[in-house]
């Protein structure tokens, strides 16, 4: 493919021009294919098995579901959607929670709280869907990967891998070991665990989502698994999955294709049709702010505090300053989320950073938090938004976050 010339998110200020984030005409129920502005890659045989030429119209699609982080990426893609003319009724925002059933925490607190307020300000159906136990399950796990729940037109649906439950059966029959001090007994459960599975490290800060395996077993593979066995997406549909991704964040992404078949499409066996699209992929950040700003729309207040992503609050790409300020946000003392990496590091073996302790990475790094907004401040640290603080009022200012232009430091969300 020929990669456009794009404007880096580290080179994004204020004052870079406007060109995709702008008015746009509505074009659903005009059967208008949307194609992309670049062709896509066609050099490997993913590229070759997932190419797609152009969209179908959009009013073509059973439902178009938005991944929903709760970031401004996916904030400009609803309303993209909206601008285009899309029906709020055929939108849906689905949001992977990364802590369910787990007494330990990865997530920042407003993260939830942000989402149902935006979909409910906005009147768009939020569904969620999770790995039971969430990011400390898969970090620490000895046997099966846990199992996958979403919320289903019946109610909540429960898909477990195949090996779960002689998962379960060995575990219990390691504690019963334990407690018999039957050692032969213990060492023969826990190498058929073993066999089954063994991760028992953090994820590394690399491309490769077999071993940044928090994005491809707590997203990606999540949201296939809703896609393949829920009720609404099994079968006889068609669905256009839109993600924000765009080329400015990374040097990655900066070659992806705007739109492509996805992992999930099933025309012949399952008559069900699965699209990807990225309708921002060309889009330079201030075009995304530009977008929120017309709609009047109060982004995450995490943004608004001086980060500059809307990812976990431990993510992996922090840089130093981003694990100052989630320092400084919510504590470092024992029983606080930035204490769960540095109790894991010790456990494990393994450090988040391919070199050093995470204590040592930080260093004296000064915290990326700005003070200036005590409110969000508030909702930051208390884990509180509510619909009614989604759009500004009318007559007050809409502000660009502190962290708005921050560029890429801590890598792509």
């Amino acid at each position: 493919m020929d990669i456009p010339e794009i404007i880096r998110d580290i080179d994004c200020t204020i004052n870079t021009k406007v060109i995709y984030g702008g008015p746009i005409k509505p074009i659903y129920g005009n059967n208008i294919q949307i194609s992309p502005q670049y062709k896509g890659r066609t050099e490997t045989s993913h590229d070759k098995r997932n190419y797609l030429a152009n969209l179908l119209p959009l009013e073509t699609y059973s439902k178009i579901i938005v991944l929903f982080s709760s970031g401004k990426d996916c904030l400009g893609c609803v309303l993209h959607l909206l601008e285009l003319g899309v029906p709020k009724d055929k939108i849906e925002l689905w949001h992977h929670l990364i802590d369910k059933g787990s007494d330990k925490k990865m997530d920042h607190p407003v993260t939830l709280p942000y989402a149902k307020a935006f979909a409910k300000a906005l009147g768009i159906r939020l569904r969620f869907s999770w790995r039971e136990g969430g990011f400390w399950s898969e970090v620490f796990r000895l046997g099966s990967s846990a199992p996958v729940s979403f919320e289903d037109a019946g109610g909540i649906t429960t898909v477990e891998s195949k090996l779960w439950q002689r998962t379960i059966e060995l575990k219990a029959l390691m504690e019963q070991a334990e407690l018999e001090d039957n050692l032969d007994m213990l060492e023969t459960c826990f190498n058929e665990l073993k066999q089954i599975g063994y991760r028992m490290k953090l994820p590394a800060k690399v491309s490769d989502l077999s071993t940044r395996f928090c994005s491809a077993y707590l997203k990606i593979m999540v949201g296939n698994v809703a896609i393949i066995h829920s009720e609404e997406t099994k079968r006889d549909c068609k669905i256009l999955m839109v993600s924000g991704e765009r080329r400015g964040e990374s040097h990655n992404r900066r070659v992806y294709n705007e739109c492509e078949k996805h992992g999930t499409n099933a025309e012949t066996r399952n008559n069900r049709t699965v699209h990807v699209w990225r309708p921002l992929i060309d889009w330079s950040l201030r075009d995304v702010w530009e977008k929120i700003k017309r709609f009047r729309i109060n982004p995450n207040p995490l943004y608004r505090v001086g980060l500059n992503r809307v990812s976990c609050a431990l993510c992996i790409f922090n840089g130093p300053s981003q694990w100052a300020g989630v320092k400084e946000l919510y504590g470092s003392g024992e029983g606080s989320i930035f204490q769960q990496i540095v109790d894991a590091e010790k456990e494990l073996g393994f450090t988040l950073d391919n070199k050093v302790d995470i204590n040592t990475f930080i260093g004296d790094a000064v915290s990326c938090i700005d003070h200036s907004n005590l409110l969000a401040l508030e909702q930051v640290m208390k884990g509180i938004f509510y619909p009614e603080d989604v759009f500004v009022p009318l007559g007050q200012d809409w502000e660009f976050p502190a962290g708005a232009f921050r560029g890429t430091e801590g890598g792509p969300c």
